[in-house]
């Protein structure tokens, strides 16, 4: 029995320096996958190693980062030095514990929704090294409020501060001459963007939705502004093209409800759909003759404007033009005007008299319905345009007064629709 208790001391001897190695950290080391040791976790940041190139990519982690990350320019493992060069796809993505991060001047790059999701990250300085911003790189960092882009940047992708609600201001570095699709959507406490005055196209969304920018000044050279770019800007209170565009996108300032201010300028020939639809407080507008096509419910529920000249050149009126329109008490006509779409001026509850063109060919149907207002109807042309029993009101039917050419009254007459008005007056 003697023999055996010296024989387990000698073993626990053997076995203490045994165990002692097995509790080193393993963080020093690469991880054998597959046989290949190609990752590492160093000081609880997981990387990928390249030992061929002596570099490192810092990689997601199975659990979700937290706290201060600093991300060194240098590892150790295996006893070589790795240089720190990229931040892989999705690498912090939804790490909502992390309330900061250290950005090595080695990296040079930066996968797309590499941060997105960190809603308790404040502040990002990237540095020099970096060209590129990545699709949503930042999107939906909701504490995000310092953003520091270096000069650097070249390339900015889909939405890379998309849903940065707490984002105040920032500054376009001057090397950026095209803003993506949705960069700055859902950034609703905005309220300063510097732009470079390289730029020359603004993408659709990109401002979409940023209720507290109060203004915003467009380079001269911006020739292209993408659909909804303003949309939802509620604060936003002038706005002004520049002069090297050519067509006001559908949507483009759609319930911006604060804009009292809006300037065309002569270069633009096209308005599409529901440009300037809910720009509640707009209250008178210059459309410049180089106009010859708006669309559809390109001025529906403005519901503060007052007057308007239309356009010489225009031939059509689409559409819920002018629909929900309530304060407009006048409108001026084009000589070129042939077609007035229907529900174009649906609403229009202050509208009391209208001048209708020669050239006029059709009125279709509800294009003045529920115009109670609308007491005065002047008809220039010899021949009755085209209408649908429900083009007027019934109260205008019934109560306005026709003023209709002197010798024409018979061609009115014999018109089942236009016989319907109970007042046909020759001038």
């Amino acid at each position: 029995m003697k023999q055996l208790s010296l024989s387990t001391s000698h073993m626990a001897k053997w076995f203490l320096p045994f165990f002692l190695i097995l509790l080193l950290p393993y963080e020093a080391s690469a991880i054998d996958i597959k046989g290949k040791k190609d990752k590492t976790i160093i000081d609880g940041i997981c990387y990928s190693l390249n030992a061929k190139k002596e570099t490192a990519i810092v990689l997601k982690s199975a659990e979700p980062y937290s706290g201060d990350i600093v991300i060194p320019e240098k590892i150790e493992a295996d006893s070589l030095t790795y240089y720190v060069e990229e931040i892989a796809t999705s690498a912090f993505e939804k790490s909502t514990g992390m309330t900061s991060v250290v950005i090595p001047k080695t990296v040079s790059k930066i996968g797309a929704r590499a941060f997105a999701g960190c809603s308790s990250l404040k502040a990002v300085e990237l540095p020099k090294s970096v060209e590129e911003l990545a699709t949503q790189l930042f999107a939906d960092c909701s504490s995000l409020v310092d953003v520091t882009l270096p000069k650097s940047i070249r390339k900015m992708s889909t939405g890379v501060f998309k849903g940065c609600k707490s984002l105040e201001t920032i500054s376009i570095p001057l090397s950026i001459t095209s803003l993506p699709h949705s960069t700055f959507e859902e950034c609703s406490n905005l309220k300063y963007v510097d732009l470079p005055t390289g730029m020359t196209s603004i993408s659709g969304n990109a401002f979409e939705n940023c209720s507290s920018l109060e203004e915003i000044s467009i380079p001269t050279g911006v020739k292209s502004i993408g659909s909804e770019a303003f949309k939802g800007c509620s604060s936003l209170k002038a706005f002004t093209f520049p002069s090297s565009l050519s067509k006001v996108a559908s949507s483009v300032l759609e319930n911006c409800s604060s804009l009292e201010e809006l300037h065309l300028p002569n270069s633009v020939s096209d308005i599409a759909s529901e440009a300037f639809r809910g720009c509640s407080s707009l209250d008178s507008l210059y459309l410049p003759n180089s106009i010859v096509k708006i669309g559809t419910a390109a001025f529906r529920d403005c519901s503060n404007l007052r007057r308007l000249t239309l356009p010489n050149g225009l031939v059509n009126i689409a559409s819920d033009l002018f629909r929900g329109c309530t304060n407009l008490e006048a409108i001026a006509f084009p000589n070129s005007l042939k077609e007035i779409g229907s529900s174009a001026f649906e609403g229009c509850t202050s509208l009391a008299k209208i001048t209708l063109p020669s050239s006029l060919k059709e009125i279709e149907g509800s294009a003045f319905d529920k115009c109670n207002s609308l007491m005065e109807v002047n008809v220039l042309g010899a021949a009755p345009p085209k209408i649908n029993s429900n083009s007027f009101s019934k109260t205008t039917f019934r109560e306005a007064a026709v003023n209709i050419k002197k010798g024409s009254l018979g061609n009115f007459q014999l018109n089942k629709q236009w016989a319907k008005f109970l007042d046909l007056i020759e001038r």
